[in-house]
């Protein structure tokens, strides 16, 4: 790795504006960019500091100090750190700072990230529960756990919080504690058993799914005229075809399909069982007109990609807007998750058993499928009672 010195920074500040220029950023974008970079030039020079020590997180407070004015946008900075890096010119990239953690905590988050393909979102909520867990222990021996301790702080942690939020950090614990009971040893018996909140009756409620008219309302409505109308409509074949979740369509290679043999392999998955499925002739076409007319040529291994500069893979609650936009023109008030449930009643009423669908869906437990044979009052009476109907 080279390091670069201050005399090299307006180089690298210039090759970064070429290579925004290049990736279609919008001139107002660039010319942002390019004011705030020159005055961090300046500042890096008045310090006289190489660009490695300018990369940092105590650096850039001190320049956003010094900056008028005072609320001076950084990402200018963090965009041409991370050009650097990806261009071999910078030992590391810039990470935003956190409060260091212990190294269990640590160790069990990298983890989690690399078994589970979460996302840095759900990563910062653990980080935050397991912080607060750490000042709220007096004693750093996690041997030494109870679950008597665990339920004390969480009824002060999560005093003030949604019951959505509550489960949240429940589960970011459970997942920790098991962690340390199976991976690790260091608890003598399993205590995320014994942590459970209380009920939510209104999880007993059926998953909602699209009857045969809405499907065809929502098909018919579908549009093919702008990009973002071919990459919404790719996404709705593949949720309704193959019952994918938001995150997993997110997830999609252009290596992940095999568009002569007309299969997808799903290998980020949340019970992380790589599949191999047939790609339904319907959802290849959208596939296809997506990447005919609407998919950016850019050297990105992700199926769908941002349609302005920066190009890069969409998150997962893109996904989840765009089906849900789709959903609301055709005059269906509901999330993306209702083509998944659509999806499920399918196999249901197909003959498929509830292992299957449990399969075929990725869920981690059965008990989380079994809440599907409760979206069809004729199949519920059919399955549990074996009732000629």
């Amino acid at each position: 790795m080279k390091r670069q010195n201050t005399k090299g920074l307006p180089q690298a500040v210039d090759a970064y504006l070429r290579w925004m220029a290049s990736a279609q950023y919008s001139q107002h974008t660039i010319d942002l960019y390019q004011w705030i970079l020159k005055h961090c030039v300046e500042f890096a020079n008045a310090a006289n500091m190489a660009s490695s020590d300018l990369f940092t997180c105590e650096a850039l407070k001190a320049f956003e100090s010094a900056s008028q004015p005072k609320s001076v946008h950084l990402s200018p900075i963090r965009g041409l750190a991370r050009y650097l890096y990806e261009n071999n010119q910078l030992e590391a990239p810039l990470k935003k700072s956190h409060e260091a953690l212990p190294g269990i905590y640590e160790e069990y988050l990298a983890h989690y990230e690399d078994t589970r393909n979460v996302h840095h979102a759900t990563i910062r909520r653990c980080r935050n529960v397991f912080l607060g867990l750490h000042r709220n222990l007096d004693d750093d021996d996690l041997s030494k756990l109870t679950i008597e301790q665990i339920d004390a702080f969480l009824k002060h942690y999560n005093a003030g919080y949604s019951p959505a939020s509550q489960r949240h950090h429940r589960s970011c614990l459970r997942g920790f504690l098991r962690y340390l009971y199976c991976h690790r040893k260091i608890l003598r018996r399993d205590l995320s058993t014994l942590l459970a909140g209380p009920p939510f009756y209104a999880q007993t409620k059926p998953p909602r799914f699209l009857r045969p008219k809405e499907v065809e309302r929502l098909f018919s409505s579908l549009r093919w005229e702008c990009p973002k109308d071919f990459r919404s409509n790719a996404m709705i074949y593949l949720a309704y075809t193959l019952g994918l979740r938001p995150k997993e369509i997110s997830l999609i290679s252009l290596n992940d399909i095999a568009f002569a043999k007309e299969e997808i392999t799903l290998p980020n998955r949340k019970n992380t069982t790589p599949l191999r499925l047939p790609l339904p002739e319907e959802a290849l076409k959208a596939i296809v007109a997506y990447m005919v007319n609407a998919r950016p040529q850019v050297d990105q291994k992700a199926l769908f990609v941002n349609l302005t500069a920066p190009y890069r893979p969409v998150f997962h609650y893109t996904v989840s807007y765009d089906i849900s936009a789709c959903l609301h023109k055709a005059g269906i008030s509901e999330s993306a998750y209702c083509l998944r449930h659509t999806y499920a009643q399918n196999l249901l009423e197909a003959g498929a058993s509830i292992f299957q669908v449990k399969e075929m869906l990725g869920h981690d437990r059965i008990q989380t499928t079994q809440r599907y044979i409760h979206v069809h009052t004729r199949l519920m009476r059919k399955r549990l009672f074996d009732e000629t109907l």
